[in-house]
């Protein structure tokens, strides 16, 4: 059941385990892509539009490879059960709610913002029916993936050995790393990164569950590249609003997306401080 309480062991020991643990999650994922990437090739999704053939296989490889890994090592340290990595279904509606409100109304209100202000016209409306939905569904996988990464594993394994306060700092920190070689990457947009990190494992506290989260990540980076018209995390997509971005950077996010705007780091802030008060009143939930 989620939160994992922090045991008591030196913090030597602790930081070894973890060091194992990772090891062990990486090894596991890299020997399911491995075995995965040679049975799919010959079945690539001929189905799937032809710019997003390519980031299906890689991604649904990894999503099932780290689905994989999580749940082995759950499975050695005798934590079997998909409730254990996040997977529950109690208040199903209200985390899946939770983090897709959370995302869309910060995205939605810095879009109105920087059209008010005359940073950001529409210039044109775009739908491609095939490639909104490919983009939809893409960007349902890649963000369970990730947080499968980001909370079943390391949050919750954090949070196992080291306490909560130290899971969400530690995870958000290694989330924003992580996209620290994206294309147009600024200080100011590894800082909202980590915040929205950081943000993610508060809601993970906050539900006990992955999928508010996950609800937050997806809604975040469909809406604001697919809907909106936005780079995401400096990767451009097919784009259903065609805009005219003529504000500044530090204001707009510029190639990188609405994640190196300043906007996004002020409501995220907003919305951590919101969640950290939710947080102390956090009581547990019972398993599915």
């Amino acid at each position: 059941m989620l939160p994992i309480p922090a045991i008591e062991i030196p913090w030597w020991k602790k930081l070894l385990f973890l060091l194992l643990e990772t090891l062990g999650f990486v090894a596991i994922a890299t020997l399911v892509v491995l075995l995965l990437d040679q049975l799919i090739s010959p079945l690539t999704l001929a189905v799937a539009p032809l710019e997003l053939r390519e980031l299906f296989k890689e991604w649904g490889i990894t999503l099932l490879a780290v689905f994989s890994a999580a749940y082995l090592l759950n499975l050695f340290a005798r934590r079997p059960g998909l409730a254990e990595m996040g997977f529950t279904t109690a208040r199903l509606g209200y985390s899946l709610g939770t983090g897709l409100w959370v995302g869309s109304s910060i995205l939605v209100l810095c879009f109105l913002l920087l059209w008010v202000g005359g940073w950001v016209q529409i210039t044109a409306f775009l739908f491609e029916p095939p490639l909104f939905w490919g983009w939809l569904l893409f960007f349902l996988i890649q963000p369970l993936a990730e947080e499968i990464v980001m909370r079943s594993f390391l949050q919750a394994h954090l949070q196992h050995y080291f306490g909560p306060q130290v899971a969400l700092l530690g995870a958000a920190l290694v989330f924003g790393l992580l996209h620290a070689g994206n294309d147009a990457f600024t200080w100011l947009a590894g800082l909202e990164i980590v915040l929205g990190g950081y943000l993610m494992g508060q809601l993970y506290l906050h539900t006990q569950s992955i999928w508010a989260p996950f609800a937050l990540h997806a809604s975040w980076n469909f809406l604001q590249s697919t809907v909106l018209g936005f780079a995401v995390s400096g990767m451009n997509t097919y784009r259903l609003l065609q805009l005219d971005i003529n504000g500044p950077e530090w204001l707009t996010g510029g190639e990188f997306g609405l994640e190196g705007s300043l906007l996004t780091v002020i409501l995220l802030g907003v919305a951590i401080a919101y969640f950290k008060k939710r947080n102390r009143e956090i009581s547990p939930l019972p398993q599915a």
